[in-house]
C-alpha cells in the first residue's frame, strides 16, 4: 500500500467519488485508498493507520471551494464505513464483496463498447481503420483505458478503408472564456448539495426563466433574489447566491444572453460529440429515437430548443451525416393527458423517501395543477408532505434549545434523523439540517481532540484545554469529569428561587446566580414522575430551555447546581409553587431612556440594566491580531471599550473609544481588530435587547492590557 499523499488521493479518489456523485456510488476500500488486493497482508494496525490519515485530511480539506459537499458525506459516513474495515474476519468478507462488485460495474462498463465492436465486425468483417480513433475516444468517456481498450479490440482484425468525406463545421468560437463557465457550473452543483435539491442547470434555470426571457425581466428577478439574499445569515450558501447573481449581472444583464447561451451550446458539444459520433460509428447515420434523445440533454444543459437542435445538427455533420428532422418546437404546452400528472406524484412519493418533502410538496403543486383537481392519490401524498413538514418543525423546536445551550453531543444524534427525513426543511435562520449537523460534527470532533491533547498535558494547559472544549460542547462528559479531577475545590454556595414554566412547547428554568466570585457554571437536572433524574444541560448563564421536557401536563421538578472547577454545590430544586405557567420570566433591571443604539455616539449605562444579569465573557486574550473571547450564554451584542492612558470606568467613559460588535460580525471577522497604540486598556461590556432598546452592563465582565510588545496581561 503506498504512502498516503494529500496531492494524489485529492486527484486520484476524492475527484472521482466527487464526479460519480458520492459516497453512495464508491466502496470502503476506494473510499480510504486501500487496494483491493493488498487486503489479506494488511494488518488491523496498518488499516487503522490509513483511515486515520484519510480522516484527519477530510477535516483539513472539509472547507475545499469544489469538494466541500462530498467531504461532509464522508464525514458523516466515516463511523459507519470505518467500522467496516476495523475487524480482519468483515474485512474480508466485505473486500469479496466488493471485488463481486466491481466485476460487475466493469462487466457493465464494457458491454457498450463489446456490442459496438461486434457490430462493426458484423459489417465489416473487422474494425475500419478510420473508426479505431472514434471508437478510443468514445471508450475513453466511458472510464476504459488505453490498456483495457487494446485488450478488448486486440482479437478483432483491423479492416483497412478509406475514410469517407464529409463537411465539417468548424467550431464557433467562444465569447466566454471556458473557466468562466467552468466555475458557474462548479456553484451551481455545490448550490445544490447544500439545499438537497438538483442543481440548477444554467443561470437562467437559477432565476427560474427560460432562455431568451426579456433583458428587463432578468435584471427584475436578479434584483429580486440580491434582496432576499441580502436577509440571509452569512453562510455558504449566501456567497454561493453572491457570486452567482454577480454572474447574471455580468453576463445576462450588461452582457449578451446570447453568448453565454453560445457559450453553454460549446461546452454541451464537447460533452455530446463522443455520443453522436459512437452512435453514428456503428449505423452510419443518426437515428431519429437517438436525435430526439441528445436534443432532449442539450435542452437539460440549459440551451433554448433552436440551439440544442442546432448543436445536434452540427455534430452529426461532424461525422458526415445529416440529422434527421424532428417536429419543430411547440409554441406552447401540449394538451395534458388525463394521467399526465402521474409522473408528478411518482417523483413527490421519490422525494418524500430521500428526505425532502419541500420538494415533494412542489411537485404535489404539479401534479395538482396537471391534473386540475386534487384527486386522492394526490390528497393522499400531500398529506404525507404537511405530516412530514410538521414533524420536521417538531424537530427543530427540540434541538433550538440544545443549539442554544451548547449541547452537541444530544444535537448529533437529533439533527442527522432531521437531515433523513427533512434535509430541505429550513430550521431558524433558514438553516438546514445538513448544515447544522455538519457544524454539530465538527464542534464534537474539535472537542475531541482538545479532551485527547487535555489528557497528556499539565496542569496549566489541561485546565485550559478542557475549559475549550467545553465551550465549544457544554455537554461533553469526558471533559466535564477531567476538569472536576482537575481542580478540586471548596464547594460553590448553591443558586437560589430556581423556577420552572412553560414557553411553548418547552420548559424555561430560571434561577438566581450563586454568590460565589469566580466563573460559575450551573448543570440543571429533570426529575421524572418516578423520581429518575435526567440531565438537561449545563450553562453559564441563568436559565436554560428544556426542549426535551414532556409536552402538556404538569411541569417535572427540577433541580440546579453550581459547579466551580470540579467542585459542585448542593443543588437547588423547585417547589410547586415556582412550576409556574404563565410567560416568561422578566429579567431585573431595564434599559435607561438614555441609552443610545448602535448608530449613537455613546451609551448611558445606569446601575441596574437587564444585561447585569448576564454572565461575563470569558477567555479574554489577544491571538493572531485579533482580539477574542468566549461568549456568555444569551449575549450576541457585546461593547468593547479601549483607553491608553488606564482602565475604562465605563461603557460610555468619555476618554475611551467604544465600539459595538455583534456575534456575527466577530465570527466573520475572526475576532476584533483594535486602534494601533500601545499599552492598551481593553473592557468588553455585555449588552443585552429588550423592547428593540439596546442596555449595556454597569460593570466590564472582562479586562485585558496590551503591553507595547503586543502580550496581553488580565486586568
Amino acid at each position: 500500500m503506498r504512502a498516503f499523499d494529500s496531492d494524489d488521493y485529492r486527484r486520484r479518489v476524492l475527484a472521482v467519488v466527487h464526479r460519480r456523485g458520492g459516497a453512495e456510488h464508491s466502496d470502503p476500500f476506494e473510499i480510504y485508498d486501500i487496494p483491493l488486493a493488498e487486503v489479506d497482508t494488511l494488518g488491523d494496525a496498518a488499516i487503522r493507520a490509513r483511515i486515520a490519515e484519510v480522516w484527519a485530511f477530510w477535516q483539513r480539506s472539509r472547507d475545499h471551494p469544489r469538494y466541500r459537499g462530498v467531504i461532509i458525506g464522508l464525514l458523516d459516513l466515516h463511523t459507519e464505513l470505518s467500522t467496516a474495515l476495523a475487524d480482519r474476519t468483515t474485512r474480508l468478507t466485505l473486500r469479496d464483496r466488493v471485488a463481486a462488485a466491481r466485476a460487475a460495474r466493469d462487466d457493465e462498463r464494457f458491454a457498450a463498447l463489446d456490442a459496438a465492436v461486434t457490430r462493426l465486425v458484423a459489417r465489416f468483417g473487422g474494425i475500419p481503420a478510420d473508426r479505431v480513433a472514434g471508437l478510443r475516444t468514445w471508450a475513453a468517456t466511458q472510464g476504459i483505458d488505453e490498456s483495457a481498450f487494446a485488450l478488448r479490440t486486440r482479437r478483432h482484425r483491423i479492416v483497412p478503408v478509406s475514410p469517407a468525406a464529409g463537411p465539417a463545421d468548424r467550431p464557433r468560437p467562444e465569447p466566454i472564456p471556458a473557466e468562466v463557465l467552468r466555475q458557474i457550473r462548479a456553484d451551481l452543483d455545490e448550490l445544490g448539495r447544500i439545499t438537497a435539491s438538483a442543481p440548477p442547470r444554467s443561470l437562467f434555470a437559477l432565476l427560474g426563466v427560460s432562455p431568451g426571457a426579456p433583458r428587463e425581466q432578468i435584471r427584475q428577478l436578479r434584483d429580486e433574489a440580491l434582496m432576499r439574499n441580502r436577509a440571509r445569515r452569512p453562510d455558504r450558501r449566501r456567497a454561493l447566491l453572491d457570486d452567482l447573481l454577480a454572474a447574471v449581472g455580468a453576463l445576462l444583464v450588461e452582457g449578451d444572453p446570447d453568448a453565454y447561451l453560445d457559450a453553454l451550446a460549446a461546452a454541451t458539444s464537447e460533452r455530446l460529440r463522443p455520443r453522436v459520433a459512437a452512435a453514428i460509428l456503428v449505423e452510419d447515420a443518426l437515428l431519429a429515437a437517438e436525435t430526439a434523445e441528445l436534443v432532449a440533454e442539450a435542452e437539460a444543459d440549459g440551451l433554448d430548443p433552436q440551439r440544442a437542435r442546432a448543436v445536434v445538427g452540427a455534430l452529426a455533420r461532424e461525422q458526415g451525416v445529416t440529422a434527421p428532422s424532428l417536429p419543430p418546437p411547440a409554441g406552447g404546452l401540449p394538451p395534458a393527458r388525463a394521467d399526465d400528472w402521474r409522473p408528478a406524484v411518482s417523483r413527490a412519493r421519490a422525494a418524500l423517501r430521500a428526505g425532502r418533502p419541500v420538494e415533494a410538496g412542489k411537485h404535489v403543486a404539479t401534479a395538482r395543477e396537471l391534473a386540475g383537481e386534487t384527486l386522492p392519490p394526490i390528497r393522499a401524498v400531500d398529506d404525507e408532505v404537511r405530516t412530514a413538514i410538521r414533524a420536521a418543525g417538531d424537530g427543530w423546536a427540540i434541538l433550538a434549545p440544545l443549539v442554544a445551550a451548547g449541547r452537541y453531543r444530544a444535537v448529533l444524534p437529533a439533527a442527522r434523523r432531521l437531515a433523513e427525513t427533512a434535509a430541505d426543511v429550513p430550521g431558524p435562520g433558514n438553516q438546514l439540517a445538513g448544515e447544522l449537523l455538519s457544524l454539530a460534527v465538527a464542534r464534537c470532533t474539535t472537542a475531541d481532540e482538545l479532551v485527547a491533547r487535555a489528557r497528556t498535558a499539565g496542569d496549566v494547559d489541561r485546565e485550559r484545554l478542557l475549559g475549550e472544549a467545553l465551550a465549544l460542547v457544554t455537554d461533553h462528559a469526558e471533559a466535564s469529569t477531567l476538569l472536576a479531577r482537575s481542580r478540586p475545590g471548596p464547594a460553590p454556595t448553591p443558586p437560589a428561587a430556581v423556577r420552572a414554566h412553560r414557553d411553548g412547547r418547552s420548559v424555561l428554568v430560571s434561577w438566581r446566580p450563586s454568590t460565589t466570585a469566580s466563573e460559575v457554571r450551573y448543570r440543571v437536572t429533570r426529575f421524572a414522575a418516578d423520581g429518575v433524574g435526567r440531565a438537561v444541560g449545563v450553562t453559564a448563564g441563568n436559565s436554560l430551555e428544556d426542549g426535551g421536557a414532556p409536552p402538556g401536563g404538569a411541569i417535572p421538578r427540577y433541580e440546579v447546581a453550581a459547579g466551580v472547577g470540579g467542585a459542585w454545590s448542593t443543588p437547588a430544586g423547585t417547589t410547586e409553587a415556582d412550576l409556574g405557567t404563565d410567560g416568561p420570566v422578566t429579567l431585573t433591571g431595564a434599559p435607561s431612556p438614555g441609552d443610545r443604539d448602535e448608530s449613537g455616539a455613546g451609551f448611558d449605562a445606569p446601575t441596574g440594566t437587564a444585561a447585569d444579569v448576564l454572565p461575563p465573557p470569558a477567555g479574554l486574550r489577544w491571538v493572531g491580531e485579533r482580539l477574542r473571547w468566549t461568549w456568555p450564554a444569551g449575549c450576541t451584542e457585546m461593547m468593547v471599550v479601549c483607553r491608553p492612558d488606564g482602565p475604562p470606568t465605563a461603557a460610555d467613559d468619555p476618554r475611551a473609544q467604544a465600539h459595538k460588535v455583534t456575534n456575527t460580525r466577530y465570527e466573520i471577522d475572526g475576532g476584533v481588530l483594535l486602534p494601533p497604540g500601545r499599552p492598551l486598556h481593553v473592557a468588553l461590556f455585555c449588552c443585552v435587547r429588550q423592547a428593540g432598546r439596546l442596555a449595556v452592563a454597569t460593570s466590564a465582565g472582562a479586562r485585558l492590557r496590551l503591553e507595547p510588545g503586543g502580550d496581553g496581561a488580565g486586568g
